[in-house]
């Protein structure tokens, strides 16, 4: 149990920079969406992030990871929709 729990730290520190790039992405859509809340192209481009980034953490609290040291203790929710 303590190896896997070492190897899921690992691999979440490792890919940390791929989630907060993802992060950073999201939150360019979510200012862009704000500045063309008309724009279904805007408006649906913050969504799809959202439901990226909201899968990736529903699959990482199922395999029980540390969602702060993966950079996704957030409320994708709140945040996003």
């Amino acid at each position: 149990l303590h190896r896997v729990d070492r190897r899921q730290r690992q691999m979440c520190i490792r890919d940390s920079h791929i989630i907060n790039r993802l992060l950073s992405n999201a939150n360019d859509a979510l200012k862009d969406a704000q500045a063309n809340d008309k724009d279904e192209f805007y408006v649906g481009k913050k969504l799809a992030y959202y439901e990226v980034l909201d899968t990736i953490k529903n699959d990482l609290i199922i395999a029980e990871y540390d969602l702060q040291e993966c950079g996704l203790d957030i409320d994708l929710d709140n945040d996003y929709l």
